[in-house]
């Protein structure tokens, strides 16, 4: 299986693939842009038009991606599976967004929330390639967490908790996956 830390094709190889999440700002328009870079084909995903667009002015093909909206997850993985010729060499999980407030004036809507964009999004998301990966024979999925997900903040509850949810939830993927 190749690590996103190979930046060299073999002489024969195609074209490495990959997605990257919450790539409009920080990480991931980071690892978007250098990725790229480095020969990768990368279908970034954001959220508003003007980071899509500002993406596509850098040469990255970029989707809409809201977690908490699953139609925007299929379409996504289907559409770059339709460019890729049902290839996905690897998976960038990067984007979220964090809920502030004293966890005891959280409205249980907004930790809901909260909870679909970080940890049921990216769980659609994840289950939607493995089965793409496990067929091609290989893949990689990276998860960008947060130091928040191993020690919490006051007033950064629901961000905390979400991301405690995606370090548990992973490591058990991790665990599972192992040796396919």
């Amino acid at each position: 299986m190749a690590s996103l830390g190979q930046t060299t094709l073999p002489p024969g190889e195609e074209l490495r693939t990959i997605i990257v999440t919450g790539a409009s700002s920080g990480i991931g328009a980071y690892c978007a842009r250098a990725l790229k870079a480095e020969g990768w084909e990368v279908f970034a995903t954001a959220r508003k038009p003007e980071d899509i667009a500002a993406l596509e002015a850098d040469g990255i093909e970029a989707f809409y991606l809201d977690y908490r909206e699953p139609g925007s997850i299929e379409t996504l993985v289907a559409s770059v599976l339709e460019r890729t010729d049902g290839r996905l060499d690897a998976l960038f999980n990067n984007g979220a967004y964090a809920q502030p407030g004293a966890v005891e004036d959280l409205p249980v809507a907004a930790l809901r929330e909260q909870f679909e964009a970080n940890v049921f999004g990216w769980h659609d998301l994840t289950r939607r390639v493995v089965p793409v990966m496990r067929r091609q024979g290989h893949g990689r999925l990276v998860h960008c967490s947060s130091i928040l997900g191993l020690a919490p903040l006051p007033f950064r509850g629901a961000y905390s908790a979400s991301k405690h949810a995606i370090e548990g939830l992973m490591l058990c993927m991790h665990q599972e996956l192992q040796g396919s």
